[in-house]
């Protein structure tokens, strides 16, 4: 699935006056991309993703999907960094929630929701309620329940932001892996420069509100990616790249 972005904009009403969100945004996102997109905090980077994901309406320009499954538009889904598990539904229906709603049969959905929990590692788990998982556990989940509903693009809000640093290290490497595995056309917000280089294939700069696209940087690290390349000079070289693009933006919304 290929997403065109073209000349979006996107205008807030707030107590009688127009907050701008985002101004004149255009991007190609190409089918199987893993495109990072990075900016100081307020700068429309979820916002886009709303717009993406037609959870909110444009203001202005347009976006456009090639190459999708469906006539009337691609199956998109989020992933946010507050998990948004049912407490009251085990892993197995957690992770069945999508496609019950799609109205799957139960022995269908099931069924792929026990082959997903196998995908993410959970195996023994699928009996477990959100509040008895660690934080790491409970992110397999959320991805596993966005890849059973076979989405043509994943969309992910700092989906690892909460975890500690040693269990966002670990789910960075998992995330790199399953997505090798599907190969989905994913637009990834995150706040964290070397997150970005890691698992990016561009990374989209964003300045200050409202949001504009300050640079686009490739990702030239090989695939598929491991943690030793952190220490290279190439990973080096590219996060003060990206650390040179957003500093000035970072500073003027402080």
């Amino acid at each position: 699935m290929r997403v065109r972005i073209d000349n979006v904009n996107k205008t807030y009403r707030a107590r009688g006056r127009e907050l701008f969100a985002l101004d004149d945004i255009s991007l190609d996102v190409e089918e199987n991309e893993f495109l990072t997109i990075l900016g100081p905090s307020g700068c429309g980077k979820s916002t886009l993703l709303l717009l993406i994901g037609r959870i909110e309406a444009l203001t202005g320009g347009s976006i456009e999907f090639e190459g999708g499954r469906h006539s009337d538009g691609p199956l998109t889904t989020m992933v946010w960094q507050k998990y948004a598990l049912f407490p009251w539904r085990t892993v197995l229906h957690n992770i069945a929630f999508g496609c019950e709603v799609r109205g799957m049969a139960k022995a269908e959905r099931i069924e792929r929701a026990r082959g997903f929990i196998d995908v993410v590692g959970l195996k023994g788990f699928e009996d477990s309620y959100p509040h008895e998982l660690s934080g790491g556990m409970q992110q397999r989940v959320a991805l596993a329940r966005a890849l059973a509903n076979d989405p043509e693009i994943l969309l992910m809000d700092e989906p690892l932001a909460a975890l500690d640093a040693q269990t966002r290290a670990l789910m960075q490497i998992e995330l790199l892996r399953i997505w090798d595995r599907y190969r989905k056309t994913v637009v990834y917000v995150t706040h964290s420069i070397e997150e970005a280089v890691l698992l990016g294939d561009r990374i989209v700069v964003m300045s200050a509100r409202p949001g504009r696209i300050k640079e686009i940087i490739p990702i030239t690290l090989t695939r598929p990616r491991t943690l030793d390349m952190i220490v290279t000079q190439e990973f080096h070289a590219i996060t003060d790249h990206a650390w040179s693009a957003i500093k000035s933006e970072v500073t003027a919304n402080a």
